[in-house]
């Protein structure tokens, strides 16, 4: 009887050991779970016992008080910096804001908000009172895009340069917008730009005024003799010949001042884009036959590599205009630069984001101080250039919202690329 009663004596201490055993570990465990849950939720509050009685459980707990240490250092050192890069932004003379993926304003610096008048929040739709394309280029930028900046005027009358670039989360899309008040260094550079082509101007019309002026003046000291008109018995046939070929000359100036004047309107005054559907690689071969007519182009190695069937939206008669003259141009560079084996290579790519047409050429090297000016209108270093066929070129492609620039290649070809986006 007695060794039942121990038995179920010892039984239940059993059962009491356990579970007391078992609320110890489960206490052990809601710590580590709360510990858990806080480095989850980036709280580093929680205080963890030093000591439990046992010696095990106590190491398991001094590990998680260093670790919890050291999230809550790290929390500290990442808000400092967080504040540090915070104060940098803010300070800045750029505008910097980040947008989301619904269009709301989520960071701004105070140099954006003076340049846009966005605040947190804001939509980014709030930027069509600067431009209506504004919201649209920025919300449908992708970062493979090659465009990755614009420029928008306000109705200030201030030329806003925006660049885009975009951070990829695992929650969402951001969109990083940088944007700077850049009218001083536009204005600088217009007026840097008008005083190039006003020394163009005035060197190219002083060159045929001054002859037309100084021979009207030698051509009537023939017919006057002290301030008075000479008698008919006093002219000689020298004077006569003398008179015909000044008046000739005078003729000449004349008809290359108009000439000059003729090239200032078609500068000035270029149609609009009638833009359709164009098969560029028709187009250009087109205009390859018809270069046949250039002195020496069919002495000229040509190297083409020119897709089927690129098409595009474009004004053919505007874009024609401009192969032609840089067909013409590179013709003119291989025969007079008398270059011995003279080559034209012509390669049109087509990419996602644009479409390139390249035209190279073997002859003579443009020298760097011609090359700052080649675009400038009326500005030529031929002898019997107009200075009109580049920067028309120039000014055709803009119109086309594309470009066109001149590239030297590593081979030692000088290269024009028109640009069509």
């Amino acid at each position: 009887m007695q060794s039942h009663f121990l038995g179920a004596v010892f039984l239940i201490l059993i059962i009491i050991s356990i579970i007391n055993l078992l609320r110890y570990f489960n206490k052990i465990n809601r710590w580590i779970a709360f510990f858990l849950l806080g480095i989850e939720n980036e709280d580093t509050t929680l205080r963890i016992p030093s000591k439990t009685g046992n010696k095990s459980i106590d190491e398991v707990f001094k590990g998680m008080d260093k670790l919890n240490t050291l999230f809550k250092q790290t929390k500290i050192d990442i808000s400092t910096q967080e504040q540090y890069y915070r104060s940098v932004i803010n300070q800045s003379a750029t505008g910097l804001l980040s947008i989301n993926g619904n269009g709301r304003v989520i960071n701004i610096n105070p140099a954006a908000i003076k340049l846009t008048n966005l605040h947190d929040s804001h939509h980014v739709n709030s930027l069509a009172t600067i431009d209506k394309a504004l919201p649209d280029f920025i919300m449908n930028f992708d970062s493979n895009q090659k465009q990755t900046s614009a420029i928008f005027e306000n109705k200030y009358g201030q030329k806003l340069l925006f660049k885009l670039s975009e951070i990829i989360t695992t929650k969402e899309s951001v969109k990083l917008v940088a944007v700077s008040d850049i009218t001083k260094e536009l204005d600088n550079r217009e007026v840097d730009a008008w005083v190039k082509l006003a020394r163009t101007l005035s060197h190219e019309i002083m060159n045929n005024i001054t002859p037309i002026t100084t021979l009207s003046q030698v051509i009537s000291s023939y017919y006057l003799k002290n301030n008075k008109t000479i008698e008919l018995e006093e002219l000689d046939l020298k004077t006569i010949v003398n008179t015909i070929k000044g008046l000739r000359v005078i003729e000449e100036r004349s008809l290359a001042l108009m000439n000059f004047v003729e090239n200032y309107r078609k500068f000035t005054k270029l149609p609009a884009p009638q833009l359709k559907i164009v098969n560029l690689s028709q187009l250009i071969e087109n205009n390859i036959i018809a270069s046949n007519c250039f002195y020496g182009f069919n002495t000229i190695e040509l190297e083409k590599s020119i897709p089927e069937n690129v098409e595009f939206s474009t004004d053919e008669k505007l874009l024609s205009q401009v192969i032609i003259n840089l067909l013409k141009n590179a013709c003119e560079a291989l025969v007079s630069g008398h270059i011995e084996n003279p080559k034209l290579i012509i390669k049109l790519l087509k990419t996602n984001i644009d479409v390139r047409l390249e035209i190279s050429n073997n002859g003579p090297n443009i020298p760097s101080e011609i090359k700052e000016q080649i675009f400038i209108p009326f500005y030529t270093s031929k002898d019997d250039g107009s200075g009109i066929g580049l920067s028309l070129s120039k000014q055709i492609m803009l119109k086309l919202n594309g470009d066109v620039v001149l590239n030297s290649t590593k081979d030692n070809l000088t290269s024009f690329v028109v640009i069509l986006n």
